[in-house]
């Protein structure tokens, strides 16, 4: 007998999570579009590079540090109301962006400001909540092709964002991307409402916020694989801070080729991740022995190393597929991780905790690769940002490879 696609059997069976999916397809390829519109009305209203990176990093910035508590107000909350209210706020705030451009100096800064602030924390809880909803519509048995198949669309809507945003808002009038992103929203706060919880989630016993922070940071004392799970947020984050600099910095000043270099390296990398994402989610790829990981995380970290080595396109593009290719595993076993280690009235802190983890640790990944670049060199930074996630992928390969089953370290009922 044929072995049924697991895709299309989750997608066929499970209509709650097909409507969070399409949710998360349109929302993502308009705010794509909307992402590069605020670039250059922010460009529009500023007048200096240093007006232009102290208004886009302060007003993206705080949201960040805002994520872990926010974690907590999901656990609190039922989360598919918090996904439609957090949707539905969205939709006007982007119609606010319209307005901008017909103020000047400090009026026009701080309604950007004040529109992306808003917009940043209403999207830190969005990203939680969407990660939380997961278990609670979708059965264990099927939480890996639900994440590898999140990572796959979440691949696809970034390669076509990149490949399309741009054109497109040459093309068309700033303002159609504003009203375009906005009912994008509208359509996904309607469609999240008619989801169907079928999984219980107990809600959050803390009442109070600092001692639900308090209770976040135990769990990543008593749970071991969630505490490396968030370390490798850090060292990964790290990574990913230094990825879109560096492409931009081997292209130009090392390979010495046009920016038709920087679509090829991106286009190839979304593709690998979207082919790679395909085939787990349908076979369902988990390692049981949990100790492999480690050989993941040395490698990703090491194709990351090896990619500030290359010298051509051709070299860039085939360490750029190993490294997408690598890089593919990692999503499904940490969203398992925190699926599943965690009681379902903690997730939200859990998240929230990893998003704010990850953020950061982006930020100083940019951060240190313009300070390597300036005092080192451009082919150091790889080697450098990489070293921790290779020295956490050798300690985590020996560290659990004794332990062979992924199950029997889990607990999901944690005291509070």
């Amino acid at each position: 007998m044929k072995k049924e696609n697991e895709i299309l059997r989750i997608l066929k069976d499970n209509t709650n999570y097909r409507k969070l999916l399409s949710t998360t397809t349109v929302t993502g390829l308009t705010t794509w579009g909307a992402f590069i519109t605020m670039l250059i009305l922010l460009g529009e209203i500023t007048d200096s590079g240093l007006q232009l990176g102290i208004l886009w990093s302060l007003s993206g910035l705080v949201p960040i540090f805002m994520s872990f508590i926010l974690g907590g107000l999901v656990d609190r909350l039922d989360t598919k109301k918090v996904i439609v209210v957090t949707e539905f706020l969205k939709a006007p705030l982007y119609l606010l962006f319209i307005f901008v451009p017909l103020f000047e100096g400090w009026t026009a800064w701080i309604l950007f400001f004040i529109i992306r602030f808003l917009l940043g924390i209403l999207g830190s809880l969005t990203t939680v909540a969407r990660q939380t909803i997961i278990p609670e519509i979708i059965e264990e048995k099927d939480l890996t092709v639900a994440n590898s198949l999140n990572f796959t669309l979440t691949s696809a809507v970034r390669l076509l964002g990149a490949a399309s945003g741009g054109v497109l808002v040459t093309l068309i009038n700033l303002n159609f991307f504003w009203i375009l992103t906005s009912i994008s929203f509208v359509y996904a706060g309607f469609t999240i409402m008619t989801l169907q919880v079928k999984n219980f989630k107990m809600k959050a016993k803390e009442r109070s916020f600092l001692g639900e922070i308090k209770t976040g940071l135990m769990i990543t004392k008593d749970k071991v694989y969630v505490k490396y799970v968030l370390l490798f947020a850090l060292t990964g984050g790290l990574i990913i801070g230094s990825f879109n600099l560096m492409i931009e910095q081997m292209v130009h000043t090392v390979y010495q080729i046009p920016s038709v270099g920087l679509s090829v390296l991106y286009v190839v990398e979304g593709l690998t991740s979207v082919f790679l994402g395909i085939w787990i989610a349908n076979n369902k790829i988990f390692f049981k022995n949990i100790y492999r990981y480690g050989y993941i995380y040395i490698l990703m970290g090491s194709s990351w190393a090896l990619f500030g080595l290359t010298s051509n396109l051709w070299q860039g593009i085939l360490v750029m597929i190993v490294f997408a290719f690598v890089g593919g595993f990692v999503v499904p076993f940490e969203r398992y991780v925190m699926q599943t280690h965690v009681a379902s009235d903690l997730r939200g802190r859990v998240f929230g905790l990893w998003n704010t983890s990850s953020m950061l640790s982006m930020q100083l990944g940019a951060l240190f690769t313009g300070i390597i670049i300036d005092y080192l060199g451009t082919r150091y930074v790889t080697l450098i940002v990489a070293v921790l996630e290779v020295l956490l992928g050798i300690v985590f390969l020996f560290k659990f490879k004794s332990k062979n089953e992924l199950s029997k370290s889990r607990n999901i009922n944690v005291e509070t």
